[in-house]
């Protein structure tokens, strides 16, 4: 009979076993093989169970790396009444299957997994997509924030991190999380101000707001969002010179730019940058120092799956034994 033992991985070992160089890496190999189309994964399901009167949502995310040979789902959340319990607002766990029987690997906590591929995303385009790093601004210092800056000063220079935040505690609570900083911060009371000649702007909030406006950006410049609603006026994508995307699906329907799908003004031939296809050496990235640049992030399950598929193997190669599961009792 076969064996079907499933391995629970808790956060101690997830951390243990994977740097942040670890996640780059993986995330950039697997948007490489995305676009090679040696992954297969279907757009995100969204569950949002306030219809029924709990106060969340998670979406269910599947995919298969195919050079990996690996098989798996991510469903991540956010809970509302998380805060209240000393909790993170979003809680992320990742499933690996076997490809060949559907039955359980593991069972891992996607938290860091999750909070680190999100970092390195932002830092991979940047790498791909600025004309220059000198000057990085961030609105929103939340974890994400930090590792999306965690990981960009893995991949290039910076000399100014502008932090726009409606929280001056926040700002500083930031800055404590970098002590060795080889960079100056700059605290900045209005978006304006710290948008207004930065080389690389990123949105990490959950706002559905107008944070960056196009005015305020100058030739060359990288706008980056995150959120899962409007973070920029519209004009900041209507005038941008090119559009660049992780993955087009999911783009048209979350995000930044939702509502001009939804007028119409943005379809899937707008994306002129898709990033996968970029690493796959299908596209060019950036082609004149002058454009101005916004792309959207939207967050794909197949980085989650990836980064569980290599701590597997991290752990296969260490022999460190983690708990098994009997799933036959």
């Amino acid at each position: 009979m076969v064996e079907q033992k499933a391995m629970i991985i808790g956060e101690e070992t997830v951390r243990k076993y994977l740097t942040a160089e670890d996640v780059i890496e993986c995330v950039e190999k697997t948007w490489k093989w995305y676009g090679e189309g040696k992954v297969i994964m279907p757009n995100k399901i969204t569950t949002d169970m306030s219809e029924a009167g709990v106060p969340g949502w998670f979406n269910s995310m599947p995919a298969y790396i195919a050079p990996m040979d690996v098989a798996g789902l991510k469903v991540v959340g956010g809970y509302d009444g998380n805060k209240a319990l000393g909790l993170p607002y979003i809680k992320a766990n990742v499933v690996i299957t076997d490809s060949r029987t559907g039955i359980l690997r593991a069972l891992i906590s996607g938290d860091y997994i999750n909070d680190m591929r999100t970092g390195a995303q932002p830092a991979i385009m940047t790498k791909l997509l600025a004309a220059s790093t000198d000057i990085i601004t961030i609105i929103g210092t939340g974890l994400m924030a930090y590792y999306s800056l965690l990981c960009m000063s893995k991949v290039v220079p910076m000399k100014e991190v502008r932090l726009c935040d409606i929280s001056e505690q926040a700002q500083d609570a930031f800055i404590a999380r970098f002590p060795d900083a080889p960079w100056k911060f700059v605290k900045c009371k209005t978006n304006e101000e710290g948008c207004r000649g930065a080389d690389v702007i990123i949105t990490v909030t959950n706002a559905n707001a107008n944070l960056v406006e196009e005015p305020w950006l100058k030739k060359g410049s990288l706008v980056m969002t995150m959120g899962s609603f409007r973070e920029t006026s519209f004009d900041v994508v209507r005038k941008a010179d090119k559009i660049a995307v992780d993955q087009v699906g999911q783009s048209l329907h979350r995000g930044n730019v939702k509502e001009l799908a939804e007028m119409g003004e943005i379809t899937a031939d707008s994306f002129d940058i898709r990033i996968p296809e970029v690493l796959a050496g299908m596209m060019p990235a950036r082609t004149d120092p002058e454009d101005r640049i916004y792309a959207q992030i939207i967050g794909t399950g197949m980085l989650d799956v990836a980064v569980g598929g290599l701590l597997l193997e991290k752990l296969a190669a260490s022999g460190e034994q983690v708990t098994l599961v009997d799933m036959t009792k």
